[in-house]
């Protein structure tokens, strides 16, 4: 089922009905340690670090740590916050765009794990929306992080998404939007069936597209086959 729907949301894409794509990264439950270092996420391209990452001020890094009982940024992913730093849990539909409340710059939460409104549970998912730059001088792109922190042993990264297209809202949590297609993350198993899907799509396509000649008939794309006229 998962792969004939992938397969379909590829002839959607390359046909071009969608403006925007969701990347997504699929379900990786990628392990936060209850430690001080826990775990760094680079996002587009989902790279993952156990220390700290040499580009963390030229790329778009986040860290939770301590089982996600507390979380880093770096200046170029930035989380939707309330108050000062506190990092938000975002309820899935929630839209993030540029209206979101992002903090300015490189900061840390360690006040989003509680019982209050907004505030994320121990062992429950959470979700993290965020603005980012795959560098610097990029436009800004926006995105979601689902987490689940834990105090008692690892908390975990579960999945994360963003819009291909800079400044194109994306929805909390949401698999795919509306109006967007889905495409796995690069690197994923799913990207490569996504990737067959497309191939498959294109031959298809070629086939309906292009009708076979009869005779001394022509074809010009829309024009309706028309038989050829004898002379005399």
């Amino acid at each position: 089922m998962k792969t004939k729907l992938l397969l379909l949301l590829a002839c959607l894409t390359w046909g071009g009905g969608a403006r925007a794509a969701l990347i997504y990264s699929g379900v990786q439950n990628v392990p936060i340690p209850l430690t001080f270092d826990g775990v760094y996420l680079r996002s587009p391209d989902g790279t993952v670090s156990g220390g700290f990452p040499a580009d963390w001020n030229t790329a778009p890094w986040i860290n939770p740590f301590f089982g996600g009982v507390a979380i880093a940024n770096g200046p170029l992913l930035r989380p939707i916050i309330t108050g000062t730093d506190q990092i938000l849990n975002l309820a899935v539909g929630t839209p993030i765009d540029s209206g979101g409340n992002f903090v300015a710059g490189e900061s840390g939460s360690s006040t989003h794990v509680g019982a209050g409104a907004g505030q994320f549970a121990l062992g429950s998912p959470g979700i993290i929306g965020f603005a980012f730059k795959p560098t610097a001088a990029d436009p800004e792109s926006y995105g979601w992080l689902r987490l689940i922190p834990n105090n008692t042993g690892p908390g975990s990264i579960v999945d994360w998404a963003y819009q291909s297209t800079p400044g194109a809202a994306v929805l909390a949590g949401v698999i795919p939007g509306p109006g967007t297609a889905l495409i796995p993350e690069p690197g994923s198993a799913l990207f490569g069936v996504a990737l067959l899907g497309l191939t498959i799509c294109r031959r298809h396509r070629h086939r309906v597209e292009q009708p076979p000649r009869r005779g001394l008939g022509s074809w010009d794309g829309d024009q309706e086959q028309r038989p050829a006229v004898g002379l005399g």
